[in-house]
Parts: structure tokens; C-alpha cells; sequence
């Protein structure tokens, strides 16, 4: 049975450190992830995980508000807005990618946002986690299943008019944190300040870019007459 709950009506539920799973195990075993990592290559390299890459109404550091302008959290004591920790993209309903080698370490079913899953990745600076929202996985991915770069693990949910992709990009290994879509300006409610461990998606990958090949480039000798 997968829990159903909301990415708002979570709060409490993640910061207490659950990790949701769309099997009936809600998280894997020990040896399961054990053996994950294992199985998981390094991330040397990342790309973006569509083939497509035009901003939703929504980049990193904006106000967390719907493309109307409709305000999805404040502070409660400062009614400060919370900013947004990743990147939207347009997009219809398409295949997803992860962004470099990894495990799924997470996954959690919303109502309103549709499915989250975040990727854990060991790269050459540390561990990173890439974030995915409102996506829907696959048949046979799970929590603890290790990806590759670059391929199709979920596919973006419907939300109608609303439909788009939400990618973002926190430096360090699990935590509940990791899971924000957004956080307060300053320290409140219990959570910490923007950015955090977060940092700009979409900067990030472009600077982890596989190089491209180097072409062979030959010389040719025109030997002068006699």
C-alpha cells in the first residue's frame, strides 16, 4: 500500500526521517541499500534528465507561488514567502532520466504534486541528491534500485494545465531536508534558511557535463615540386 499524504501535510511526517517506498515496505532493508550502493557506479558525470530544457514559471530562489501568483507558503510569525529550491521546466507527459549514476533513496505520493523521488549520488566532491517532483516511476523502480545516467526511470505526471517538472539539487547525503521544494528566507517553523544544502539545478549539471570526445585531426603533407 503507498501512503498518500500531502507535500505541505508531510512536514512533520519527513522531518521526522521517513523515506516513503511504493512497495509495501514503506523502506528497503539494510542489506538492500548495502548492496545498492554497491551496484551503483560513480557519478562522474550528470545531464539534465529531459531532452528538453525550457523554465516553468519557477526557477531557483523564486518565490514558491503558482504560475498565477497564488502564494503556497509563508512563515507563520513573518509571513515571509518561501523560495524555491529547485528549477520547473515545461514539459507534456514524457520520460524521465536520472541525471547521473545512483540509488533511489526516496519516493513519496502527493495528491496535489503528483510523486517525488530523490536519487542519491556518489561523485568524486561527496555525496549529492538530485530531486524529482511530480513524476510517477516505473514498474521496477523502487527505493534501493541503482540507475544509471541517463536512463528512463519515471514519466511526468498529468496535472493538467499545471503539468511541468520540478529538478533540483542538494549537496550532502539523505536527510529530511533533502526533500523540500522550498524553504523560508530566514529560519522558521523549524526549518532552516534558503538556500541550505540546496544549489542552482541547472548550473550544477552544466558544469558536470560529460566532455564531448576530441576529434582526431589530420595533418597533410603537400610536399613542394622538385
Amino acid at each position: 500500500m503507498v501512503r498518500v499524504l500531502s507535500k505541505l501535510g508531510a512536514a512533520a511526517a519527513i522531518a521526522a526521517g521517513a523515506v516513503w517506498s511504493p512497495t509495501p515496505a514503506l523502506s528497503p532493508d539494510a542489506s538492500q541499500v548495502a548492496s545498492a550502493k554497491q551496484a551503483a557506479q560513480p557519478a562522474d558525470y550528470f545531464q539534465l534528465p529531459l531532452p528538453t530544457w525550457e523554465l516553468h514559471c519557477l526557477g531557483f530562489g523564486s518565490e514558491w507561488r503558482l504560475c498565477n501568483g497564488t502564494v503556497l507558503r509563508r512563515c507563520t510569525a513573518t509571513g515571509a514567502v518561501w523560495l524555491h529550491t529547485g528549477v520547473d521546466i515545461k514539459t507534456g507527459i514524457q520520460p524521465v532520466m536520472a541525471a547521473a549514476n545512483g540509488v533511489i533513496a526516496g519516493y513519496i505520493v502527493d495528491p496535489t504534486f503528483r510523486g517525488g523521488v530523490l536519487i542519491r549520488h556518489q561523485t568524486p566532491g561527496g555525496i549529492v541528491i538530485t530531486q524529482y517532483w511530480h513524476v510517477w516511476p516505473r514498474p521496477g523502480f523502487k527505493v534501493g534500485t541503482a540507475v544509471k545516467r541517463g536512463e528512463v526511470f519515471a514519466d511526468i505526471a498529468d496535472m493538467g494545465s499545471r503539468t511541468h517538472f520540478h529538478f533540483a539539487v542538494f549537496n550532502g547525503d539523505y536527510e529530511p531536508h533533502a526533500w523540500n521544494g522550498a524553504l523560508p528566507p530566514a529560519p522558521c517553523d523549524g526549518f532552516p534558511a534558503f538556500p541550505y544544502r540546496f544549489v542552482n539545478a541547472t548550473t550544477f549539471v552544466q558544469s558536470h557535463l560529460q566532455p564531448a570526445p576530441r576529434q582526431a585531426v589530420r595533418h597533410c603533407r603537400v610536399d613542394a615540386e622538385a
